[in-house]
């Protein structure tokens, strides 16, 4: 076999693995969360329309500020109720002949309200959830390929990012959360590419989603190398703020009538949540049923990651540690006031910050929980073994 053949062949099995990776990660990532809070469809009838439902987000009468958060889903209907009454029945027609998505994640949409059009924008919403994942994955993939990482240690990074971030929904989860997240790591993306014109774009359009968008890029303007003029920074700043604020205007203005108040407060809770010593030794059954999980802050996962940041921290680079304090402080902030006890999903806005942090010690993970001297005995061991053999 010649060079250029193999080449193409090693090529192609690249390719193969890191497909079939990110399809098996993101069905795992939303296939948990899913199956433990749904759409937020377990609401009473009584009232339903004006729940937390994705139905109510479809129909604008969410209460606030959930609803805020409601203009995907109510694209996705618009999308829906354009298609012909015949190409609406016979998908309808698809959906209740194997509507096994139904019965896996949204099983609690009353009969009365699963129309032909709510279904379809379900299963549109649905796709657009797990697609989103997927290309975060990517996104997270191509990051790690940026920084160094071989191929084998981008996969390792891949499948621990994929096993941590589910972990971030112990209190609950949205279907916008999927988005916001791959909205938050492309913008990330493209300001280390340089590429700032998609840059602006993605933020324009992701900041539909949700209404505090306008700080991504308020904690990109850290992002940029020195190189960048101030100048630059500054425009691009500019015209991406003004950007998120006319889309922020039009996802919160018309819901005046809307039950809810214009924000949530748990600043009590919360304190009596983190001051509680059994908050820290919490288990959630999130993963699968019947299989309970550590919670971010118990020390099974605490320790260890308080371990591997000190270490990453050390070798980070300057911007990503001034991009990680203005992407995570703000948040924090709105965490510690707004957020409630250990919804760490809430954070999602400093991911990329945090995962870039992470990147700078990933290459050293074994030796940073082994020591160099273990894995020197290790190897010599086993090259030992082998002659021996």
């Amino acid at each position: 076999m010649d060079v250029k053949k193999k080449n193409r062949i090693l090529a192609f099995c690249r390719f193969s693995i890191v497909f079939v990776l990110l399809l098996v990660l993101a069905g795992n990532i939303t296939n948990s969360v899913l199956l433990k809070f749904g759409f937020r469809d377990d609401h009473k009838l009584d009232g339903y329309a004006q729940s937390l439902t994705l139905v109510s987000m479809m129909e604008g009468t969410a209460p606030r500020p959930y609803v805020y958060r409601a203009t995907f889903a109510k694209a996705a209907k618009q999308i829906a109720a354009r298609l012909s009454p015949e190409l609406q029945q016979k998908f309808f027609k698809s959906i209740s002949r194997y509507d096994s998505l139904r019965h896996s994640y949204f099983s609690g949409v009353p009969d009365e309200y699963w129309t032909p059009v709510v279904a379809i924008t379900y299963h549109i919403v649905y796709f657009f959830v797990v697609l989103s994942m997927v290309l975060t994955l990517l996104v997270v993939y191509k990051l790690a390929r940026m920084h160094g990482l071989t191929f084998g240690q981008t996969l390792g990074f891949l499948a621990g990012f994929s096993i941590v971030y589910p972990l971030t929904f112990q209190q609950g989860g949205y279907y916008y959360d999927f988005i916001e997240i791959l909205g938050v790591f492309s913008a990330c993306f493209f300001v280390l590419k340089r590429w700032m014109i998609p840059c602006t774009l993605v933020i324009a359009l992701f900041s539909f989603n949700k209404e505090t968008f306008f700080l991504v890029p308020l904690a990109l303007f850290f992002l940029h190398e020195r190189d960048v003029s101030m100048r630059s920074r500054i425009g691009w700043l500019l015209l991406q703020i003004a950007c998120c604020f006319v889309s922020r205007h039009f996802v919160m203005n018309g819901y005046d009538a809307n039950s809810g108040s214009f924000i949530e407060v748990h600043a009590k809770e919360n304190l009596l949540f983190w001051l509680n010593p059994g908050s820290y030794v919490r288990f959630y059954n999130l993963i699968a049923k019947g299989i309970f999980t550590p919670s971010l802050q118990n020390p099974l996962i605490l320790v260890p990651s308080i371990v591997f940041f000190r270490h990453a921290w050390r070798q980070a680079g300057t911007r990503y540690k001034r991009y990680f304090f203005a992407a995570f402080l703000p948040v924090a902030a709105l965490f510690m006031l707004f957020g409630y006890t250990d919804e760490a999903r809430n954070l999602s806005l400093a991911f990329p910050a945090i995962v870039l942090i992470a990147l700078a010690g990933a290459r050293e993970f074994g030796q940073i929980f082994s020591g160099v001297a273990s894995d020197r005995n290790h190897a010599v061991a086993q090259l030992d073994s082998k002659v021996d053999a």
